[in-house]
């Protein structure tokens, strides 16, 4: 047994040697692994890359951090690949305009171990494992800006549940090129712990006296890990201490907001909010002006902007179908292109004619 367990990690070593692949088509993405240094140890981390096929130059970074599984012993199994339930979420970023990067930090997947060791109700372990995980990615920002299509001049962390707390960890350091840090449902969350409800106040003043970056925190009113009155202590500490803080709020996503941001829903709306504040300071994102040119090719007046511009925010993958007639349309988005496809058309064709996919995701595959 032992024998075959040695295979099979040769295998799994040898199957991530920087291999690179298509993703739906507009998309490719590179799996390898970083060889950083991190706390004076040399350490391998299994990096995912994923961006538009044809990205030419040097392009922004963003740097995508996973969470936390609810059970350590589930760290092992966590997944780069592209049936990744949040791989959607990163074609997402790639298309608008993105080099996205995302890494397994160590003890997961097929990083090097272990995990940060804590213990989640002891005062300051929070702060040690946000500390331990920006420490990864800060080490994996050293190695990605050498590459020859990474910018590293222009960078945005983002990250959800644990993966945002780190994020918040890392941009307290502000280091060169950082432009701005995404929180989607992260923090510490004193459920079951009354120890943090004394530290979280604490720490995230910390954090936010630090902070001289511009951050987005995104929340859905019904997250389990996080209930709105600790949201609240987060939001009063971290802002109260100088950071510069946008925080939205959703209504319940789900039977709880905390993964239900994740979602097709979750980030049907909550990408909006993000191209607004990419916009705000002037980070990149998809073009305004593709609603006019969209508008164009349907043949569509000006009273059809706001439908034109939803499928533009929507998040992939999507298809938009259209009449013969040119008059009707419907959009879907769905886990997979084909799963969008089927679900446009048939959306269209219950108007009564027969319909043609005229988009998929972002591009134009109709007639001119």
């Amino acid at each position: 047994m032992r024998v075959k367990a040695i295979a099979l990690a040769i295998l799994l070593i040898m199957s991530i040697a920087t291999t690179t692949s298509a993703i739906s088509g507009d998309l490719v993405q590179e799996r390898q692994y970083l060889r950083a240094k991190i706390g004076g140890q040399d350490v391998r981390l299994e990096a995912l890359f994923v961006k538009r096929a044809d990205a030419r130059g040097r392009l922004p970074i963003a740097f995508f951090n996973h969470g936390r599984p609810a059970y350590r012993e589930m760290t092992l199994d966590q997944s780069l690949t592209a049936n990744d339930p949040g791989i959607n979420l990163l074609a997402d970023m790639a298309r608008r305009g993105w080099l996205v990067v995302a890494i397994h930090r160590r003890g997961y997947g097929l990083s090097d171990g272990p995990t940060q060791a804590d213990s989640p109700c002891a005062v300051d372990a929070s702060m040690s494992w946000m500390n331990a995980d920006a420490d990864d990615i800060q080490a994996s920002i050293e190695v990605v800006a050498k590459r020859p299509d990474a910018d590293p001049t222009r960078m945005i962390v983002m990250g959800g549940s644990a993966g945002g707390a780190a994020s918040l960890a890392l941009g307290a350091r502000n280091p060169p090129g950082l432009a701005a840090v995404i929180n989607i449902a992260g923090g510490e969350h004193w459920t079951g712990c009354m120890a943090l409800r004394e530290s979280i106040p604490v720490d995230f003043r910390t954090l936010g006296s630090r902070s001289h970056i511009p951050n987005l925190w995104l929340f859905a009113k019904n997250d389990l890990n996080h209930p709105l009155d600790q949201i609240e202590v987060m939001r009063a500490a971290f802002a109260g201490a100088g950071a510069d803080l946008k925080l939205v709020l959703f209504e319940p996503i789900g039977e709880d907001g905390h993964t239900g941001m994740y979602s097709i829903v979750g980030r049907t709306q909550w990408l909006v909010e993000l191209d607004s504040f990419l916009r705000a300071h002037n980070l990149p994102t998809w073009p305004i002006s593709n609603v006019d040119v969209v508008l164009q090719r349907l043949q569509w007046p000006q009273s059809q902007r706001a439908f034109v511009q939803a499928y533009l925010a929507a998040p992939g993958e999507k298809a938009l179908a259209r009449t013969a007639g040119k008059q009707n349309a419907s959009y879907q988005t769905a886990l997979t292109l084909d799963d969008a496809r089927k679900l446009a058309l048939d959306a269209c064709q219950r108007k009564g004619e027969p319909c043609t996919i005229v988009m998929e995701d972002d591009r134009w595959t109709g007639s001119p």
